[in-house]
């Protein structure tokens, strides 16, 4: 405790230190070397759930007011800012004979009774080998399919890509009615419900999910932990396998981001498991904010503190380590508040091959400020006319999303200046993408990329996505960005017009 307190106070001090000082060097052109031959994770995609406003809680009904501009709002999701994965959610509580979603969805039950239910697991049958079709309910997975995922399937496919649909399991511990089954204690039950769901989105929209999520949050659920989900993973593989289906499993996929090394040693000790699992993922809902990890580590430096003490406040680097040993990605899905500064930790400390803030976009309340997991905030005062625009961390985001697609890899960046940080890729049709977070206005060198023509934005607090000249380079590029922001440099395909412009 006494050496906490003495990094908060020298915290404290060099921050006050570094707000009233301003070095000369800080106008010298900040340099930045990408390295092509040295490469890293290979990114699957840029993730959000399926859900928008439709549980109006504080008026207790459901809401269906997005569906009419909804195809405005998928528009802007996938070709402004780059979605092309999804998220769709299978509560453990559609194993029941009453369709209490449908009920809901028609207004004859609210937001809260309908929530009573969430979790309210009721067996089908006494065999988990034979599926009872009346004690299933999957009216709320197909409103998900047909008015989220298919819309914006078409939309991912029309730029050549495919859509990256990821099913995950709730089970939450928050509800009163539990049902008379545990699914994390009974895994050929839970089996029984995912492959029924696989079967069922397969048999009615010729969809087969990519991956399996096998439990949401366990942390935060009343019996799942590692070993319920190790066995889980086996008996579904098993049961997938059967009838066909061979989809990634992600877990454990904690709330905490500092539990999810002790859910997957728990998990990997089941036998079985190992050759299954593609992903180790995690949300930050425990984790500081990397400036404030960046504070402590200095603080720690000055009064002879090892770094072993940054790695237990930031479990990040632990599960990067974790799934480098088992030759598996890793995956942040999580985090409301999660911003560009997390982002870049995630991408290089954790490696992360598939990232997500939370879900599409919820409808402007006056005065509520940009503080939820939102992509997009809609006002549809006039719906002939809706006003549809980026939360405000989704504008840099953005400057990530549209560039790097599914299928890149992360290549080497490296910066002379530690608050300017990079990060670079190339995409599978061998164009580059270099991300920068800059902590002030700066002039940026950039070596490294092959000679050709490059197209260059930025975002900072004032503007958004502000396009600059074409750039036409023999191998080192010179740009600036005007304040603390996002500034992307991509390569520009050969297809498109371009004009020379100021660049070496």
């Amino acid at each position: 405790m006494m050496a906490l307190r003495r990094i908060a106070a020298t915290a404290g001090l060099l921050a006050a230190v570094s707000l009233g000082s301003c070095s000369a060097s800080a106008r010298d052109p900040v340099e930045i070397t990408v390295d092509p031959a040295v490469t890293h994770q290979v990114m699957n995609g840029w993730e959000t759930t399926t859900r928008l406003w439709e549980y109006n809680k504080a008026e207790d009904r459901f809401d269906g007011s997005w569906v009419p501009i909804s195809g405005q709002i998928y528009d802007k999701l996938v070709n402004e800012l780059g979605i092309n994965r999804v998220r769709i959610e299978l509560k453990s509580g559609a194993e029941n004979p009453v369709d209490y979603w449908s009920q809901f969805e028609a207004g004859k039950i609210g937001y809260k009774a309908f929530r009573r239910h969430y979790y309210e697991k009721i067996n089908d049958d006494a065999d988990p080998n034979h599926l009872n079709p009346a004690g299933v309910q999957f009216s709320h997975l197909d409103y998900q399919i047909e008015k989220m995922v298919l819309p914006i399937k078409q939309r991912v496919e029309a730029n050549g890509e495919k859509l990256f649909i990821n099913l995950n399991y709730v089970d939450f511990g928050q509800t009163e009615l539990k049902g008379d089954i545990s699914h994390a204690r009974q895994p050929a039950e839970y089996a029984e419900l995912i492959d029924a769901a696989f079967v069922h989105l397969k048999d009615k929209y010729g969809i087969v999910p990519d991956s399996l999520e096998v439990i949401l949050e366990p942390d935060n659920s009343d019996h799942w932990r590692g070993r319920q989900i190790g066995e889980a993973i086996v008996a579904t593989h098993a049961r997938l396998k059967a009838d066909g289906f061979d989809p990634q499993f992600i877990a454990p996929s904690t709330a905490s981001a500092g539990r999810a090394p002790a859910f997957f040693d728990e998990m990997m000790a089941v036998p079985g498991v190992a050759p299954l699992i593609s992903t180790l993922s995690y949300h930050r809902y425990d984790s500081p904010k990397p400036a404030v990890i960046k504070g402590i580590a200095e603080s720690a430096r000055s009064i002879g503190l090892s770094d072993g003490l940054v790695d237990r406040v930031s479990p990040v680097p632990g599960i990067a380590e974790r799934a480098k040993e088992n030759h598996i990605s890793t995956a942040m899905l999580e985090h409301l508040s999660g911003d560009v500064a997390e982002l870049f930790e995630d991408l290089t400390v954790g490696q992360v091959s598939a990232w997500q803030q939370y879900d599409i976009a919820r409808k402007d309340i006056a005065g509520e400020p940009d503080e939820g997991g939102d992509y997009y905030v809609v006002v549809d005062a006039n719906p002939n006319a809706p006003v549809i625009r980026m939360a405000d961390r989704t504008r840099g985001l953005a400057q990530y999303f549209r560039y790097v697609r599914i299928g890149a890899t992360r290549v080497d960046a490296r910066s002379n200046d530690g608050d300017v940080k990079p990060v670079a890729f190339k995409n599978r049709d061998g164009g580059f993408v270099v991300v920068v977070n800059a902590d002030r206005a700066r002039n940026l060198i950039v070596g490294g990329l092959p000679p050709g023509r490059y197209l260059a934005s930025y975002t900072t607090a004032k503007e958004t996505g502000r396009e600059l000249p074409p750039i036409v380079s023999n191998g080192t590029i010179k740009l600036s960005i005007p304040a603390a922001g996002i500034l992307t440099l991509r390569s520009q395909p050969n297809t498109a017009p371009i004009r020379s412009a100021a660049g070496a």
